[in-house]
């Protein structure tokens, strides 16, 4: 008896797209990232932003405590190489392309805790990558910080681009936010990370963003 030809296989299923697939842009105005969500910081097909100014914001998780955190940011070349860091020491860096606000200690009030301004035409071509960083150089653990956030600011007009709400804290000391990442066409991306890292420094956040990028 002559064996049946196996059936074919069944038609797989089509994916469900992965959380972020697919390119947003800033067409219909301001955008909440979902963790590991990409945003292309153009608009109308114009490249947009010279000027981006990255706010973060955190509140004590309990009251009457103060949460010392750094907002920092971390250069990186095409390599994936450790080109300079911006933070609390060292509030400008790459001749003033990038600066910070300065050391907030308490978390108190509302608005932006740390601000980091970043002039993106004035970068210099190596920087391919920045990733955005929060530490407790005071060992508070993110457990006992509310409503982190992260969010992007055009330059020019103070309007706010981009949010990133950091909804699953980790009892960690260290953060990544979130990463910009320079494209072969010039424009940048924005991608939302929310990973934590076990650093209190900046310092310690060399290598895992590295790895993000």
């Amino acid at each position: 008896m002559a064996q049946q030809p196996p059936a074919p296989p069944a038609p797989a299923a089509p994916a469900a797209p992965a959380p972020g697939a697919g390119k947003i842009n800033l067409d219909k105005g301001r955008v909440s990232l979902q963790k590991n969500q990409t945003v292309s910081l153009v608009k109308g097909g114009r490249p947009l932003l010279s000027q981006v100014k990255m706010g973060l914001g955190w509140e004590p998780a309990f009251r009457g405590k103060d949460i010392d955190l750094d907002a920092s940011v971390i250069a990186y070349g095409p390599q994936r190489n450790h080109i300079d860091s911006c933070y609390f020491g060292k509030l400008k860096i790459l001749k003033g392309a990038i600066k910070h606000s300065g050391d907030n200690l308490t978390g108190e009030g509302g608005g932006d805790d740390e601000v980091i301004v970043v002039d993106l035409g004035a970068l210099p071509q190596e920087v391919t990558g920045l990733v955005f960083t929060v530490n407790s150089f005071s060992g508070q653990k993110f457990t006992e910080v509310a409503k982190a956030y992260c969010r992007l600011i055009d330059g020019a007009t103070g309007e706010e681009l981009v949010r990133f709400d950091l909804t699953n804290a980790e009892a960690q000391t260290g953060v990544m936010m979130a990463k910009l990442v320079r494209q072969f066409t010039g424009e940048w991306d924005m991608t939302a990370m929310g990973d934590f890292v076990k650093s209190r420094t900046v310092r310690g956040m060399v290598k895992p963003a590295a790895q993000a990028l």
